[in-house]
């Protein structure tokens, strides 16, 4: 396949060449900023053949490179392999930014004389960052239009409209004209005309709509355009039926063609208006920039991040049913591979992860995935964001660990969680490991903080004993989590290093936050354990007022895998507490058999 790929980004060097362009940047986003993507957006995935959901391809005329995150660093040096394309792994010592390659690239070409010509579809990347390569243009930086699938991609997917369909409030929790009506107070403090909203899981809260345009996200592509007066929703008419345009006419919601976002907004002049230029694309930016525009974060005013009491009791209900199949999962895949070595049977990781997405299916407010099943067995567990393909796919064995990170969409929830399975026989470093793991996971989980934290200040609970076994990872710790919406949200997250660029707000009541530290050993295994928090008020004294999490996932952890002299007796007694509720909840709903193994993986430590 490498050749394959560095054949195509020969004939996109061709075409620079033949166009005057120096660099050609293709990100993976589509015209919103999204983190994952319908097909007919992945130009970068055809041109390298690296199918991780972050990179930022960018192409000279003699050369190519890639930008990835720790996450898919040992995944894309695999999946670049021969194709002559130079992989930068992003946050390692030496290693430039995007940015800081193209303004040191724009110095050296300026020294020189020339200018730098960059190319990208304006459509694809965002107004914020067009507005950074717009301030090279004293240094002589050019920047041109330049659509390359169109020009290269012969075979190109067309773009997906399927249906979009209303949420009753009794899911929603809200209606769609009290958002409004909190939309325009905002406007009307910032002393602004109209919001523009870009990304589209904060146009289908603002709506109390939902879509399948993307794979395992309930999203539709449209757009949001609100003033004092009027609201409208962009989206291809042939998406809404006339049970929801009547509900949306009710609620004062006017409902125009996708395509004609474009042109409404071209008609802007002289208005004072709210974007998001890390969603809205560069494209849209250049045809509203001569307006007031105000750039703010679109959690300041789509408040999708705070989970409403609706939301919640949405989130524990379904979280149940959730910990239910994972738990039967484990059961099963325990038991299996172990009579594997009696009955020849061959169990895979694909066919681990095919048992797993059947049994969530299953579950009666299921809407599907929320995204694709990671289900790794040993070395493959280092592999952050590794999928098992059908052909070629591990051999599960009765010994070591499968590490499957999953999660599902459902009427009113989205969860997520992973759960590194012991399948036999462990070593000694792999206990060690996992105990770390779950030590810092229930750390975090256990904080009390006072209200005006930041997830950054709490990231070190989870991160501090796998350090002090001189060991880190190279993602963030947690990130926020949907009501029926993307698995990964934000703003707000874990992680231990502040992004100047990536604001977040302080932890609130009503957020939702994965938890999920780990450890991976390349060419051995991968160890990550996940768990959902709900953030909740703890305790309001003289001090002020305190805040904690409730711990939304119900899956055991491995006693086996625990090496009970690590734990302190309070980590203990949040294990056993854990179980003890597991075992409470899920022990009437199974039969004799499940019911023996729960008792013995809930026994306490």
């Amino acid at each position: 396949m490498g050749k394959e790929h560095s054949a195509r980004i020969a004939e996109v060097q061709r075409m620079m060449i033949e166009l005057g362009i120096d660099i050609a940047l293709v990100f993976t986003s589509d015209e919103h900023g999204s983190e994952y993507i319908d097909g007919h957006y992945k130009l970068r995935e055809y041109l390298t053949g690296f199918t991780g959901s972050a990179g930022s391809l960018l192409i000279r005329r003699d050369r190519a490179l890639l930008w990835t995150d720790g996450r898919y660093f040992i995944q894309a040096e695999e999946e670049l392999s021969g194709s002559g394309i130079e992989l930068e792994k992003s946050g390692l010592p030496g290693v430039p930014t995007l940015t800081e390659y193209i303004k040191k690239t724009a110095d050296e070409t300026y020294e020189k004389g020339e200018r730098l010509r960059i190319g990208t579809d304006l459509k694809l990347i965002s107004g914020s960052f067009f507005k950074e390569l717009s301030a090279l243009e004293d240094k002589g930086v050019g920047i041109r239009d330049f659509d390359i699938a169109k020009r290269v991609w012969k075979d190109r997917p067309d773009k997906t409209h399927n249906r979009i369909y209303g949420l009753a409030d009794e899911v929603s929790g809200k209606s769609i004209e009290d958002k409004l009506s909190e939309l325009r107070k905002y406007l009307k403090e910032l002393s602004a005309d109209s919001v523009i909203v870009s990304d589209l899981a904060c146009v289908m809260w603002l709506f109390n709509v939902r879509g399948s345009d993307i794979m395992y996200s309930p999203v539709g592509y449209s757009y949001g355009y609100v003033d004092r007066e009027d609201a409208y929703l962009f989206a291809s008419g042939s998406c809404l039926d006339e049970e929801l345009r009547s509900t949306l006419a009710a609620s004062g919601v006017k409902v125009r063609e996708y395509d004609d976002f474009y042109d409404h907004i071209s008609w802007l002049k002289g208005m004072s208006i709210v974007c998001d230029l890390s969603t809205l694309n560069a494209y849209a930016y250049s045809l509203i920039k001569k307006n007031d525009l105000k750039d703010r974060a679109a959690f300041h005013y789509i408040k999708k991040h705070i989970k409403n009491e609706t939301e919640q009791k949405l989130a524990r209900e379904r979280h149940v049913e959730d910990g239910l199949a994972l738990t039967r999962f484990i059961c099963r895949i325990k038991k299996a591979v172990k009579a594997s070595e009696i009955t020849g049977t061959v169990i895979d990781e694909y066919k681990a992860a095919e048992m797993l997405d059947k049994m969530r299916c299953e579950i009666k407010e299921n809407m599907g995935l929320s995204f694709e099943t990671i289900s790794a067995y040993g070395s493959n567990g280092a592999i952050v964001h590794y999928s098992p393909e059908a052909a070629g796919s591990a051999v599960l064995k009765p010994e070591g660990f499968l590490l499957v990170d999953s999660g599902g969409q459902y009427e009113g929830a989205t969860t997520d969680v992973t759960r590194t399975i012991a399948l036999g026989k462990l070593t000694e470093d792999m206990k060690l490991d996992y105990t770390a793991v779950l030590k810092g996971m229930l750390d975090l989980s256990d904080a009390v903080f006072p209200e005006g934290i930041r997830g950054e200040n709490l990231d070190v609970l989870a991160r501090r004993p796998i350090w002090e076994r001189t060991i880190d990872y190279r993602h963030g710790t947690g990130h926020g989590v949907g009501a029926m919406l993307n698995v990964h949200e934000g703003p707000q997250a874990f992680r231990c290093r502040i992004d100047p660029d990536s604001p977040q707000p302080p932890m609130a009541e009503g957020m939702i936050t994965s938890d999920e530290p780990g450890i991976y050993i390349e060419g051995k295994y991968g160890i990550r354990i996940e768990n959902l928090l709900l953030c909740k008020l703890k305790k309001t004294n003289e001090w002020g007022r305190f805040l904690g999490f409730d711990t939304l996932t119900l899956v055991p952890y491995e006693r086996e895998a625990i090496v009970v002299p690590q734990l302190t007796e309070r980590q203990r007694q949040l294990i056993n507490d854990y179980h003890r509720t597991i075992y409470y909840l899920y022990s009437p709903r199974m039969d004799r058999e499940e019911r023996e193994w729960l008792a013995e993986v809930t026994a306490q430590i």
